[in-house]
Parts: structure tokens; sequence; C-alpha cells
């Protein structure tokens, strides 16, 4: 289905890097996809950030990409005839530096406005006084619990946050959000608490990170709530709604409905659109099952490994991930990936965290009762 309606503009490289492409749906609706480079060295590569236009009527664009790609954008804009004051608006997908670091550079350039979810604006601000420590007082508070080390903080967002602090953004909130008569915005969180995703009309969705090709989008956990909740507007007091595995299990299941209403939603993700020489031209609803399964999973697996006797979350990512994926940054982030499950098999009552971080199994698995609750 998609191939049927891709155009390339201009090729990039094998893993889709300065791709440009244009989607032709039936209805007369353009997606146009920029691909910006999304290299941050090392093990640890996404491939590049899918950024999205949205046309033809009153155009508006989808994601900036990473720090440095603001100018990049309107190059690649301008090299297929798009002026910045083409634009409407630029709508952010998530507060990810992937996503937005772009931002501030492509404001500064064009002037352009910036929607995004009420919680997006509350977590781009600086709140030193109440920073969980003194090194993240420079930082925005949705730094704050990021798994990330300081040493890459320091080099690759410090600048972001700083900049991004004073941005001016027009909030979306009571979603779904009906940007037009064929438009509509979904709030669908857990691998942020601000995660959008725009539907056009019954012919495609840009899920930014919430659904992604080859790889599998990491859930917040749910304990950040508690970092960021005096913070947050006023209708989110559930942690448990908007971070975590529950809150990203909900969003998929969400999903789920939109593919099943909408069985001819083409969905196109904030990376890996395109990578090793070809098109992930990806059924969202196997996909979003795909992911679930995925889940259960990891969930049966640390419950296995627990089995055995009692470990910590660094003990069961090396124990469970292959050692290739624990390279770099790749450790921080399967730690993260542990501990976002185990907090739903302890919300479950299949394991016990105990005061010196260690996980002991309780010789239950009802934590399976989330795959089978329709």
């Amino acid at each position: 289905m998609f191939l049927d309606h891709i155009e390339v503009l201009q090729a990039g490289t094998g893993n889709g890097n300065n791709t440009i492409v244009r989607l032709n749906l039936p209805s007369g609706r353009t997606v146009i996809g920029l691909a910006t480079e999304n290299n941050y060295g090392g093990e640890w590569d996404l491939g590049p950030t899918w950024n999205y236009i949205v046309g033809p009527d009153n155009p508006f664009l989808v994601d900036t990409g990473k720090s440095g790609m603001g100018y990049r954008l309107l190059d690649m804009m301008d090299q297929i005839k798009i002026k910045s004051q083409d634009l409407e608006f630029v709508l952010i997908s998530h507060g990810h530096e992937d996503h937005d670091g772009g931002l501030s550079e492509l404001v500064a350039a064009s002037g352009i406005k910036v929607k995004a979810h009420s919680i997006y604006e509350k977590l781009i601000r600086h709140y030193p006084d109440q920073a969980p420590c003194p090194s993240k007082e420079a930082f925005s508070a949705s730094c704050w619990p990021c798994f990330m080390p300081e040493s890459f903080t320091q080099v690759h967002c410090r600048a972001y946050h700083q900049e991004r602090h004073h941005l001016f953004i027009d909030s979306l909130d009571r979603f779904p959000y009906q940007l037009s008569d064929d438009i509509r915005i979904h709030h669908l969180p857990g691998h942020t608490p601000d995660s959008l995703a725009v539907q056009i009309g019954e012919e495609a969705l840009i899920v930014g990170d919430i659904l992604l090709p080859e790889i599998t989008p990491h859930p917040t956990q749910e304990k950040f709530f508690q970092l960021t909740k005096s913070l947050l507007p006023s209708a989110y007091t559930q942690g448990e709604l908007i971070y975590g595995l529950r809150a990203y299990l909900e969003s998929l299941r969400r999903l789920g409905e939109l593919a099943v209403a909408f069985p001819r939603l083409i969905f196109l993700p904030g990376h890996r659109l395109y990578n090793n020489h070809h098109w992930n031209n990806l059924d969202l609803k196997a996909r979003v099952e795909e992911i679930r399964i995925h889940h259960w999973q990891r969930c049966w697996a640390i419950v296995t490994i627990l089995k055995k006797g009692p470990k910590t979350a660094e003990e069961v990512a090396r124990e469970y991930f292959d050692p290739k994926l624990l390279k770099g940054f790749g450790f921080q982030m399967a730690v993260n990936e542990i501990l976002s499950h185990a907090e739903l098999l302890q919300f479950s009552g299949d394991i016990l965290i105990e005061e010196d971080r260690k996980m002991v199994a309780l010789g239950t698995s009802a934590f399976e009762s989330f795959w089978t609750t329709p």
C-alpha cells in the first residue's frame, strides 16, 4: 500500500539519511518525509529522524530532528520549493532531543509557530529549585528522568535545554484534538508522557516513536511521575496513565483500535521508515501486536530469570540481553527496559523489589492479565 503512493524526490544513503519522499494519498493529501541525520557516534544508531510535512492545504511540519538540524531542514525544504513561510506551524510529536533538537534553530531562522502537548510545554522549562540534584539544575524538567550518563548529556543536551526553555508553545489538550476536518491528533503516552500521533483521515498515521519498525520503543518508568507531578497540567494526576509500561500498553491497545477502525492507515514512524536499502512498509495492526507480544515475552523472561534467585535490574539486563546490545549507551537503555517491566510485575504481585534493589520472584504470573484484558 505504502509503495503504491510513494515518490522519491531525493535519494539518500542506505539507512535513509537525507532522503526526501512524497506520499501522494488518494484524498489529495500529501505527506513529505525528510530524513535528517541522527548520529551520536558509537554503537547507538536509531537511523535518521523522519520529519513530515502534511499538506498540501494548510501545511504543517511534524518534528525537527536532532540539535543542529533546523537549518538542514530548511535546506531540504528549499530543495523541494517549500519555504518556512508556507508552513502554518510545527507540531512536536514528543520531547526527545532527536525530535525537537532542531526546533530552536528552526524557530530562530523562520519564526514558525510551535504546537505540542501541554505536558511538553511544562517539561521544557527550567525549575532549578525543584531539580532532583545539583547536576540537573541547568536542565529542563524533561531531562530529570533521563537515564543517559552525564558524560552524554553535558555534551549533547546542555545547550539544547537552554535554548528550548525560552520557546513559546501553543499547548494542545483534550484529545483526540481535531486539527481540521480530516486531521486528528491523538495522545498516546508511555514512551514519553507527551507523545502525540497525527491521523490523516483514513489514510495515514504519523506516530513519532510510539511505534517503530525493526526496533522497539522503550517505555518510561512510572516512578518518573514523582519527579514531575507538581509541574504537570492539573488534569494529569495519575502517573500510570502517562508514564511507564502500563501507559504504553494502553496506547498500543488504542493504536490497535485505530488499525481495526481504519484498516488502510499507513503508519509513518519517526525512525527506520527506510533502512538497509529497503522501505519498512509494515501493517499497523500486525506491528502493534508484535510489540505487545514482545513486552509480554520480556515480562515472562524477567520472572523466569528471577526464579533462579534475587537479582538487580543490572544483573537481569546482563543475563537477558545479547552482549552486543549492551555496548555504550545500550546498557543504560537495557536497564531502563528492565525497570519499566519490573514496575508492572511488582504492581501485578509477581515480584517484590527490596530495599537493596534486588528483585525477588513470588511464583505467580498475574502480569498476563494486561494482555488478556479487552
